[in-house]
């Protein structure tokens, strides 16, 4: 039978990196399942993807493939905003994130401007208190020499631009070889890290914040804007560019020209993404606003019924209250008089115990008597035979008397008398 001690304890895994840094591979090794997997440029895991669980060291292990930052087909806030729905969520549910791999590619031959705004990000959605928790993976080595691929692992290691801070803090390392072996043996170290909540889960579950107020939601908007300042400037500086050839009107200039009207546009559609990227993140904080009021609300709404009714169910509390004391009090003046009934009946019984013992005593000393009187009668009856007297006519007249001494005084009285008034006649004879 199956008992709280022989359940199988369940452990949950995120997989983060930059698009193409093999996110899906390292899952689909690990766990034998078929997530898609993206090799060119355009990515095609832009959704959160949740593997099949599978069992490691006797726990269950399941694992969370996220999205990039630099993803072909979603912006960065639209990428932000599915991975901290899928974390708030899950954290409203009750699931812990046990820890988070972050995939680094060895055979990049630097970490760019991209892959370090990718890394920020990274730290702003957990928090430097999880970072404890966040294991460092590189992985494609055997696509270097160990020579350059350790040259280059040093160099995140002792960077500040790069993950030297977030080691500092408490971040782990290690190196994946791309065997089955390898990721069991990364995977043995996070299991057995207790849960802690990533601070994107506390910012928008415990505090109710909007993504936009979020660590990780304000820095992404602070660097859309810087974003957006330096395409203004870029385009400024091509246009006063351009301004410039055309004023000229040399045809030798036309293929710049070209070439200035292609910068141009390349730089006015980047802008215009960085401005709607923007423009969504403004109303998705000002939807997530008004959600948050009209939840306030309902909330405000719920408290307030929830206090009336709970006022109401004081007052029938109260009123049961009062009821229950006048019936006790009720009760123990029925039980008290009880008692005193029972009390009564007792002293009665007592009473009636007395005069009968004494009734008895009465009849017992009444038959002693009658018994000793009859004897004597019947001794002086015998004398009066002796003298000749009819026994007929005596007894007639005995019985006579006594029936109506009995009328008078009842049996016993009746005894008595006859007794006194044989005696009498005898003793005068």
């Amino acid at each position: 039978m199956a008992t709280d001690q022989t359940k199988t304890e369940s452990v949950t895994i995120a997989v983060m990196g930059a698009t193409g840094a093999g996110k899906s591979t390292f899952i689909n090794l690990v766990s034998n399942s078929k997530l898609r997997v993206g090799y060119g440029l355009e990515s095609c895991t832009s959704e959160v993807q949740v593997a099949p669980p599978f069992l490691l060291n006797g726990k269950m292990v399941t694992l969370v493939d996220t999205p990039g930052f630099d993803d072909t087909v979603k912006t960065e806030a639209e990428i932000l905003r599915l991975i901290a729905d899928f974390l708030a969520i899950t954290y409203e549910q009750g699931r812990r994130l046990n820890g988070i791999i972050f995939l680094h590619r060895i055979s990049d031959h630097r970490m760019g401007g991209v892959a370090r705004k990718n890394f920020r990000l990274f730290r702003k959605l957990c928090g430097d208190d999880t970072l404890k928790n966040v294991v460092i993976v590189t992985n494609m080595w055997a696509d270097v020499s160990q020579e350059v691929g350790k040259s280059r692992e040093n160099e995140l290691i002792s960077n500040e631009l790069f993950y030297k801070s977030a080691l500092d803090k408490g971040a782990h390392i290690v190196r994946h070889d791309n065997t089955v072996a390898s990721a069991h043996q990364i995977l043995q170290e996070i299991v057995g890290f207790p849960p802690e909540p990533l601070l994107i889960q506390r910012e928008m579950a415990d505090e109710h914040k909007a993504l936009a107020q979020t660590l990780v939601g304000i820095d992404l908007q602070t660097e859309l804007q810087r974003q957006a300042a330096k395409h203004r400037e870029e385009l400024d500086g091509l246009k006063e560019e351009m301004a410039e050839l055309m004023l000229s009107k040399d045809t030798k200039h036309k293929s710049e020209l070209d070439e200035l009207v292609d910068a141009l546009s390349e730089v006015r559609g980047q802008l215009e993404r960085v401005e709607e990227e923007s423009r969504k993140i403004r109303e998705q904080a000002e939807s997530d606003r008004v959600a948050h009021e009209e939840q306030m609300r309902k909330l405000s709404n719920a408290m307030q019924t929830r206090e009336k009714e709970l006022r109401a169910l004081e007052e029938q509390a109260q009123e049961q209250k009062t009821r229950i004391e006048e019936m006790q009090v009720a009760l123990e003046a029925a039980e008290l008089k009880a008692r005193q009934e029972e009390l009564r009946r007792q002293r009665l019984g007592d009473d009636m115990q007395a005069s009968s013992a004494v009734y008895q005593e009465e009849i017992a000393r009444l038959r002693k008597d009658f018994e000793r009187k009859l004897e004597q009668a019947r001794a002086d009856s015998a004398r009066v035979r002796e003298r000749h007297v009819p026994p007929s006519q005596a007894q007639q007249q005995w019985s006579k008397v006594f029936a109506a001494q009995r009328e008078r005084r009842g049996v016993f009285g009746a005894m008595s008398v006859m007794l006194e008034s044989f005696w009498s006649s005898g003793m005068s004879r």
